[in-house]
């Protein structure tokens, strides 16, 4: 599965959400979710530009909870965040990151936690994040599964940037974990 992502700091997310509710985008989960990042002893996941993470997730309304291991390819591209990603989840996130760690990866810090309010129109899934010592952030995104869907899904994505006055180049590629990395070095 291909993800084609993009994602754009804002400084209020307030009006992207009205301006995509008006547009046939539905509200579906407000979440917090919880990302250990994890790298191998000589760090090459991180160097290689690949991510492997654990994901802990509480739906803010119902309490439910779920945990996901997610590993995340190369960026396909250089202006978006597109990647291959593979995503399975998992009984327990502590466990599993107690696993992780036994057999010799190692935790990056600082942890990322967000709380994100997530849309859906079709396939195009829109997330309002509200990211933990960073800020406000718009994510879009579709999975794709071939190449040609997508530069078909990235089409998309521009337009639904379009809309609401940005383009693609007024995107970021730095992960969130890059960027709190960075803040913290500063």
């Amino acid at each position: 599965m291909i993800e084609v992502e993009v994602k754009l700091p804002v400084t209020d997310l307030n009006p992207i959400k009205g301006k995509l509710l008006k547009t046939g985008f539905k509200e579906t989960a407000f979440i917090e979710e919880r990302d250990t990042y994890f790298d191998n002893q000589q760090g090459d996941i991180r160097a290689n530009g690949e991510a492997l993470r654990v994901r802990e997730t509480k739906d803010h309304l119902s309490g439910k909870r779920r945990s996901q291991i997610n590993f995340k390819g190369k960026k396909l591209d250089d202006c978006t965040m597109t990647r291959e990603e593979l995503e399975t989840g998992v009984e327990d996130g502590a466990v599993c990151r107690n696993i992780l760690q036994a057999i010799g990866y190692m935790p990056a810090e600082p942890g990322v936690i967000k709380d994100r309010v997530m849309l859906q129109k079709g396939r195009l899934t829109a997330c309002l994040d509200n990211v933990h010592g960073l800020g406000e952030f718009l994510e879009l995104e579709i999975l794709a599964d071939s190449e040609d869907e997508r530069e078909n899904a990235l089409g998309q994505i521009g337009n639904i940037l379009n809309s609401l006055g940005y383009q693609i180049s007024d995107t970021v590629r730095t992960s969130y974990l890059s960027m709190l990395q960075n803040r913290k070095q500063a």
